[in-house]
């Protein structure tokens, strides 16, 4: 919002223009609510409206959320910073449930400012320069809106909704959802109700005996949020059903086909584009299920969770990994204008997003393993280690298709010499890497250097693995004959340093960029691939 003037702002809102949803809001004076700027209530008076950076920073001013446009979870902003801010960084553990109550109590402010590597004063006053609100307000919010979800789309118990959202209390969901909707949280599900039981058959969480995923009928949602539909419980294990709030447009073909050709047996597949995997939470396993083929609307995501409490967690991994905070629109209109040459790319792949790792350790595993090798046999290497030390999902869990966990980067590196068939200075690098990798909470400037200090890891390997696992969008992992070889087909360049100055060119959009060029490369005749080398 720092670039954005107040008559912008209000431009905005009277377009309804949904682009901005998430970049600021609107707080209307003469009625003490705030709304995102596509809302369809009439807009109000110029002398009338105030705007802030968050919503978190509305409800410190006194506002009430809105109860036409549901103001709490829009798309988030993009995160245009390529060195990835503190407030950013802060804001996702916050959102991934960072200060949400634990069995031990909620992690302080304090926790979380070690967690980032400054003092706490540090992290407030970042907080505030970005989004008007400190960790408190925006834990408090971000608690909020899992709740107000869960009591208009399910028919669980105050106890469960309390848990899964994040607070310590049933006492503190009934004080928090009262400041903030000005309503107790039986009155929002008594709103609801009409809406829920005409899309769905609820089941309590305590429900055992269930055949996981039957029965099951989505939501329509809105594009503007993150939406609940459903649960069941089945020995132990939960089924949630959510929309996922997503700006188009979205190339889920390109995320479903990289998928694919990385999935490893039982922990990952993609069918039809939807996609399936096996992740590890805070409080246990986890398997989330996304259609990436969704044309419309948000995206429909299945997670089954081994706790509830990892509800938060499990939404922002989703996010995390299909790279749904993204601002399509604007990448794209950046790349056309910094490179001409890639317009019938964009053209054919409108909204590619960065396919995400679960953590940056995994992603530099796959670049470390994957170094002068095809993606295939990266995979099988891969599939060894899995084969190795991968711990099986409990029975409730599992799929058709996925029914273990990944092996986790640590045990791949300490049992490096079991599994890797390969170099021995590579096999060394894997054991230093992945049994000591680099803190992800780190300013991407920071890691990069923290990476290119293991022996063994170089330009090309720590760019990927921050492309992969710490959404770095602004990186072009240098050296790579797959870029090469799609730039000289184009036109765009016919060698590495032709190639370096293009993609300079797309800054800060240069990870994008990159992807284009990646994909583009596989649709590519076999006589222009001349430099063909799969990365994985």
């Amino acid at each position: 919002m720092e670039n954005l003037t107040d008559a912008q702002c209000y431009a905005a809102i009277t377009a309804r223009d949904a682009r901005f949803d998430g970049v600021f809001f609107t707080c209307v004076r003469s009625t003490g609510i705030f709304c995102r700027p596509s809302c369809p209530s009439r807009t109000p008076r110029r002398d009338r409206v105030e705007f802030t950076p968050s919503a978190a920073a509305a409800v410190e001013r006194g506002y009430r959320a809105c109860k036409r446009c549901g103001p709490l979870a829009p798309p988030g902003g993009d995160g245009d910073d390529p060195a990835g801010s503190l407030a950013l960084r802060a804001l996702a553990l916050i959102h991934a449930g960072g200060l949400d109550a634990g069995p031990d109590g909620s992690a302080t402010v304090s926790d979380l400012a070690a967690r980032l590597h400054v003092t706490e004063r540090t992290l407030h006053r970042a907080l505030v320069a970005r989004t008007g609100s400190g960790a408190v307000a925006h834990a408090r919010m971000a608690r909020a809106r899992r709740a107000h979800e869960l009591l208009r789309s399910t028919s669980w118990p105050m106890g469960d909704i309390a848990a899964a959202a994040g607070f310590g209390s049933e006492r503190q969901l009934h004080e928090t959802v009262r400041r903030i909707f000005g309503r107790a949280p039986s009155a929002i599900r008594e709103l609801a109700s009409p809406q829920r039981s005409s899309h769905s058959i609820r089941t309590s969480p305590r429900t055992r005996g269930t055949d996981l995923g039957d029965g099951l009928e989505p939501l329509t949602g809105t594009d503007g949020e993150d939406h609940v539909d459903e649960f069941a419980g089945a020995d132990g294990a939960a089924v949630i059903n959510a929309d996922l709030a997503v700006r188009r447009p979205f190339h889920g073909a390109g995320l479903a086909r990289w998928f694919a050709a990385r999935a490893l047996s039982g922990v990952e597949h993609v069918e039809d584009l939807v996609w399936t995997r096996a992740v590890a939470l805070p409080h246990g396993p986890a398997v989330l299920q996304v259609d990436l083929g969704s044309e419309d609307g948000p995206l429909p995501l299945t997670a089954r969770l081994a706790d509830l409490r990892d509800y938060a967690a499990a939404v922002a991994m989703a996010r995390r990994m299909l790279d749904l905070d993204a601002d399509p629109q604007g990448i794209d209109a950046g790349l056309r204008a910094a490179m001409p040459a890639l317009a019938p790319l964009l053209e054919a792949r409108p909204g590619v997003r960065i396919p995400g790792t679960p953590s940056l350790a995994e992603a530099l595993m796959w670049a470390i393993v994957g170094q002068q090798i095809t993606t295939a046999r990266a995979r099988i290497l891969l599939e060894s280690a899995t084969d190795l030390v991968g711990a099986e999902l409990p029975a409730p869990l599992r799929t058709t298709h996925v029914h273990r966990l990944s092996v986790s980067p640590s045990e791949a590196g300490a049992r490096a010499e079991e599994w890797f068939r390969g170099p021995g200075a590579r096999r060394r690098t894997l054991s230093i890497a992945l049994t000591d990798p680099p803190d992800p909470h780190r300013p991407l400037p920071e890691l990069r250097s923290q990476l290119l200090a293991i022996p063994g890891i170089g330009p090309w390997t720590a760019d990927y693995a921050l492309l992969r696992g710490a959404r770095a969008i602004d990186v072009a992992p240098p050296r790579d004959v797959a870029l090469l070889a799609v730039a000289r087909a184009l036109g765009l360049a016919d060698d590495f340093p032709a190639l370096d100055r293009a993609l300079g060119a797309a800054s800060p959009w240069r990870s994008y960029a990159v992807m284009h060029l990646w994909h583009h490369r596989d649709d590519l005749p076999a006589q222009l691939r001349t430099l063909r080398k799969d990365r994985s």
